[in-house]
């Protein structure tokens, strides 16, 4: 479909845990979260993205927080939609006169359902022509990872709701899958753990900033204490407003999480083919999102999986650095968003 001169062209990373928005010619212009803030009583959106986030962690009463997209899927249609809108007219400075057109990424194995909710949900938002990129693909590119090399690369995207796997090689994506592990299954767990550990029950934002101060999968990079507000105990309902917690608790917790997705990417390398395995002795993993953040991730997937692993050196922007390098060369993309820059077709 040929674009006219005209039409705005962007590129969009739509996570569970933030948006991210790239303009051709422009580079990335928007980072917000995925939050859209409600006023209870009149059902109207009153605040999205940082602001939204900040309101959610102060817990105010008679607003409603949204994250419209869960799992890498269109949870709540009319949010996902007025966010998007929204965040496009930030993007650009003003109300696009004509649809753009819009470079996304999709999740590894997303099914026909998923991907029509996520393009229903654009098109309300006036988007135009819709191209779709393979998340691993956009990762390996915005990782620069070689487009003419011997080795292969396992590329795991860890975000908010999910985790999207692929093998790259030579600007082509193979063996895509997503499975529904992400940063919020972390809080989940330590929520869990700690109420039966200590009779604690924690809010989302607390057990948030639990992994974020811990911010290791390892005990030894981890100590102090953490103030937690906003806690309740469990066996009188009684409400703190602070409570004092030791750190070193939280990395146990966090690598008890991992082992579902440590055993499903396991089984991955296990059913590929010889060959591709030994290509990939060579290029090891690649970790992106916002959990690769997390120290010491890197070194016990490694020891699972007996590969090389390493952090992506931008985790959390190289999946729209890699929509942005689609942008600029839209005609390079091929099989369905699966291939760059091997063959033009």
């Amino acid at each position: 479909m040929p674009i006219l001169p005209w039409t705005d062209q962007l590129a969009i990373d739509l996570g569970s845990s933030s948006v991210h928005i790239a303009v051709k010619g422009e580079g990335i212009v928007l980072r917000e979260p995925s939050f859209v803030a409600f006023d209870s009583q009149s059902n109207r959106p009153v605040a999205f993205g940082t602001e939204a986030r900040q309101l959610w962690e102060r817990a105010v009463d008679d607003l409603e927080i949204v994250c419209p997209i869960r799992n890498s899927m269109v949870a709540d249609f009319d949010v996902a939609v007025a966010m998007l809108r929204q965040f496009i007219r930030r993007a650009l400075g003003r109300r696009p006169l004509f649809a753009p057109m819009v470079v996304i990424a999709t999740a590894a194995g997303a099914t026909q359902v998923e991907s029509r909710a996520l393009h229903n949900s654009l098109n309300a938002a006036r988007v135009g022509h819709i191209v779709d990129v393979q998340r691993p693909l956009a990762v390996g590119l915005g990782s620069d990872l070689p487009l003419q090399a011997d080795d292969s690369y396992l590329i795991v995207d860890i975000g908010a709701g999910s985790t999207d796997v692929g093998v790259f090689h030579n600007g082509l994506v193979t063996s895509g899958r997503s499975f529904r592990f992400g940063g919020d299954d972390l809080n989940k767990a330590i929520i869990r753990a700690i109420k039966c550990q200590r009779g604690i029950r924690l809010s989302d934002p607390a057990a948030e900033h639990l992994k974020r101060e811990a911010g290791s999968v390892q005990a030894a990079l981890a100590n102090g204490p953490i103030h937690v507000d906003d806690v309740i105990l469990v066996n009188n309902d009684q409400h703190l407003a602070s409570y004092e917690m030791e750190v070193e608790q939280i990395p146990q917790i966090l690598r008890q999480a991992f082992e579902p997705l440590i055993e499903e990417l396991q089984w991955l390398v296990e059913e590929l083919p010889r060959a591709q395995k030994q290509q990939m002795a060579g290029g090891g993993i690649m970790l992106s999102g916002g959990t690769a953040l997390l120290e010491g991730l890197d070194e016990l997937i490694a020891s699972r999986l007996h590969l090389p692993c390493r952090v992506a050196s931008d985790p959390i922007s190289c999946t729209i650095l890699g929509l942005e390098t689609v942008l600029t060369d839209i005609e390079a993309l091929s099989l369905g968003g699966q291939r760059f820059g091997a063959v033009r077709v």
